[in-house]
């Protein structure tokens, strides 16, 4: 999943912990490195009932891009 997906589905940092029972600082830190962390996705890909999708490929094309 991409920031952008993430970030349509939550709205923003109140809300995802509002919704998910974790911190809001986990939000804003992924949206600050410009990805998530693919066993965050995974986790994400669970609470949201695959609302949200986990690709290791969106991991990977910011860390290849950042280089």
């Amino acid at each position: 999943m991409t920031i952008e997906e993430f970030k349509a589905y939550y709205g923003n940092g109140y809300q995802f912990s509002r919704r998910t029972g974790l911190g809001a600082t986990s939000f804003h830190s992924w949206v600050a490195r410009g990805y998530i962390p693919i066993a965050s996705q995974v986790r994400l890909e669970k609470i949201t009932d695959g609302g949200l999708r986990a690709r290791f490929e969106d991991v990977l094309n910011v860390e290849l891009d950042g280089d």
